[in-house]
Formats: C-alpha cells, sequence, structure tokens
C-alpha cells in the first residue's frame, strides 16, 4: 500500500489497462480507483492489468461498481435506477457485486464500492430493513475474501447512513466519503457530516460541487475548489480527525478540461498536504 494521503483518479479502461494506467502516471499521480472493466473481467485481461500495474507503479486502491441501467438525469431518476434499491434488478446486481468481488480478489483489492440507492431515513420503513439484509449477505460474502463494502456517500443525510451503518452492523461496511454528492443531492453539509461519519471513511472523492436550484434536479458539478464544498477546509478537518487513505480526484467530464481540473486539483491538495506537515511537526 502506499503511503498515506496517496493522491489517486478515478479512471475506467477503455483504451486498454496499459494506456489508462500511464495516463495517471503521466499526472504524476499514484493510485486510481478503478470502474468496474468486465471486458478485462477474465484471465487475459487480469494478466493485462497486472502487466500495466507492474509496467507503472499505479497501484488500484479500489474497484467502483457500476450498474447497467443506471441513470443519473435527476432524482426520480436516480430513485427508480439507481443501486439495489430497484427491485426489478437487485438480484442481478448483487450477483454482480460477488462477480466483481472475485475479480478484485484476483487483483489483491480489498475494497468495492458502490451507490446502493435511497435508503429510507424511516427505520420503520420495510425497504430500510429489507437492505440492511442485503448489506448484510453482501458484507459477509466479501469478508470471506478479506474484503470492505464501501458506501458512496450523497443519496442519504449523514445521520441517516450513520443510522444504517448501525443497523447493518457488519465491520466491513464502509464510506467512500464524497463531499460534492452531499451538496449535488441536496442532503448534507460535507464539513458537519464528517463529525458524524469520520469513524467509518475508508475511502474518498476529491469532489465539489454546486446545490441544486429546481425541486427533483441535481445541482452541478465544478472543478474541486470552485464549489460549495469548501474544499481546503474539508481536507484540512478531514486529515485532523485521522484520515489517512489516499485522496482520490473525481472529475465527472471528459478530454482537456478534464485534464486541467484534475491538475489543479491535484495542485490544490498537494498545498493542503504541505501545510498539514508544518503543523505536525511545528
Amino acid at each position: 500500500m502506499t503511503n498515506q494521503w496517496a493522491l489517486g483518479v478515478m479512471t475506467g479502461m477503455s483504451e486498454g489497462p496499459l494506456r489508462a494506467l500511464e495516463a495517471v502516471r503521466e499526472l504524476g499521480i499514484p493510485t486510481v480507483q478503478l470502474q468496474y472493466p468486465p471486458q478485462p473481467d477474465t484471465p487475459a485481461g487480469i494478466a493485462k492489468i497486472e502487466a500495466a500495474r507492474a509496467a507503472t507503479g499505479i497501484e488500484i486502491t479500489l474497484i467502483f461498481c457500476g450498474f447497467k441501467g443506471e441513470s443519473y438525469a435527476d432524482i426520480p431518476t436516480v430513485k427508480a435506477t439507481v443501486g439495489l434499491v430497484p427491485l426489478g434488478t437487485r438480484a442481478e446486481r448483487v450477483a454482480m457485486i460477488h462477480q466483481i468481488s472475485l475479480f478484485a480478489e484476483q487483483l489483491s483489492v480489498t475494497r468495492i464500492a458502490a451507490h446502493i440507492g435511497f435508503i429510507p431515513e424511516d427505520e420503520g420503513d420495510p425497504l430500510h430493513a429489507q437492505m440492511s439484509q442485503i448489506l448484510q449477505e453482501i458484507c459477509d460474502d466479501l469478508a470471506t475474501r478479506g474484503q470492505f463494502f464501501v458506501l458512496e456517500t450523497g443519496q442519504e443525510t449523514a445521520r441517516g447512513l450513520k443510522s444504517f451503518i448501525e443497523a447493518v452492523s457488519r465491520p466491513n461496511l464502509r464510506i467512500n466519503f464524497d463531499p460534492a454528492n452531499m451538496i449535488l443531492y441536496g442532503k448534507d453539509h460535507p464539513l458537519e457530516a464528517l463529525d458524524c461519519l469520520h469513524p467509518w471513511i475508508e475511502s474518498v472523492h476529491c469532489k465539489d460541487g454546486l446545490w441544486p436550484t429546481y425541486a427533483d434536479q441535481l445541482g452541478v458539478e465544478v472543478p474541486f475548489g470552485e464549489g460549495a464544498v469548501d474544499a481546503a477546509a474539508w481536507l484540512e478537518k478531514l486529515i485532523a480527525l485521522g484520515y489517512r487513505g489516499p485522496l482520490t480526484i473525481e472529475r465527472e467530464i471528459a478530454g482537456e478540461a478534464q485534464t486541467r481540473d484534475i491538475v489543479a486539483a491535484k495542485n490544490l491538495i498537494e498545498a493542503v498536504l504541505q501545510k498539514s506537515a508544518a503543523w505536525e511537526t511545528s
């Protein structure tokens, strides 16, 4: 495992493992969270990923589950299509998490992450109990391979997520803390949410956004440091609360603008880390 606070970036492998990881290395970033790539999930594909890791020195810190049929067009569409809440696709997606876990095990990756959908805040809602049982089964399966199941934040309040994690009551159920998502879904304030959720944070997304302006609409993602997260303060508090894992940049656009924004985020994070290091040695 790389050093504490290792910089990372979200990536896929549509151009092949070697090119994907070379592009990350060119940015001076040592780790990635990998969107699950079904095409390389074969012995030959895994061998190519292993060769790309060896050639570039890039570490894969987490595999992210994306499910066929998901759409993030607006809040009602997210509720209807995303994660494990939709009943019509639930069994298929639980089976896919198992498959992704087997894939991750072959790559010695111990974190599997996903959006599981909108969990009711009301613990008396039957869906809350259903999802708790499903997550218990998933966590128990992953535990046989020494893995964590990591919940992406955003579609619930911090207190609601804390309550759900406590209801599931599995030590390998953790959080991928995405501060932007809390804002994009209009659910919570990231700085205050850290106080509630920090004991379960396994990984993070360094991402930013603006609050929604219309009902049932998501807010707008913007470059890290240019939105409502208060990026520097959020990073400083995250570190002060004891987080020592990777700092993974996510920017959900493409092309040269994405590269530019990733580099700007990298510079911001490195400035905060230098400041934090100065505090620790003073």
